[in-house]
């Protein structure tokens, strides 16, 4: 925002001020002078910072759903997957402890929901020289996660009264809804060859 310095008490005040709010010194031929952060020397070494803003509206609902879909599979991996029930109690075990192989879901959980947010808050874009577009990653790691998942909920832990628990289901479901909305435009052009 401009404002005018007062020649002569060195008071600042907003562009358009007739008189000086210090000393009463006319003000209407002082030339407005712009805020510190614009006035900063070209040549100063400071790179300007990102804009970080934050605005749900300007997510598409591609973004929404496999934003969505992969943080909550992500805290579903952390939730009971299986249970064993015993005469005295029972015991369960969560996803990443049943299934060591699973922590290559939360690490490309971790790596779509770091880009999804450093695009949506305007921190990071991916290069328009990459191999791949950012719907091809998207793709491509929510596609791993799906089948992950999938074979986690489908190789059960063998033993008697082993049985799922809510937190596979949740994951299972998270992971459809993570790649569904970019793998299903996939499927139809491949149909319609």
């Amino acid at each position: 925002m401009a404002s005018v310095t007062c020649p002569n008490c060195q008071t600042v005040a907003a562009e358009g001020t007739a008189s000086c709010p210090g000393c009463g010194n006319a003000l209407s031929g002082v030339a407005p002078t712009m805020s510190q952060a614009a006035s900063a020397p070209v040549g100063s070494g400071a790179a300007p910072r990102p804009q970080i803003k934050f605005d749900l509206a300007s997510i598409g609902r591609v973004d929404r759903l496999v934003g969505g879909g992969t943080l909550v599979l992500f805290i579903a991996l952390f939730l009971p997957w299986f249970k064993v029930s015993f005469s005295f109690g029972s015991a369960s075990a969560s996803g990443l402890t049943a299934h060591g192989y699973l922590y290559i879901t939360l690490i490309v959980s971790l790596f779509i929901l770091g880009l999804v947010v450093a695009e949506t808050l305007g921190l990071w874009k991916l290069p328009a020289s990459s191999a791949l577009s950012r719907d091809q990653i998207l793709v491509i790691g929510t596609a791993i996660n799906f089948v992950l998942v999938l074979l986690a909920f489908l190789l059960k832990p063998g033993g008697p009264g082993v049985g799922w628990d809510f937190g596979a289901f949740v994951a299972l479901a998270a992971a459809v809804v993570a790649v569904f909305p970019l793998g299903w435009p996939i499927i139809q052009a491949r149909r319609s060859k």
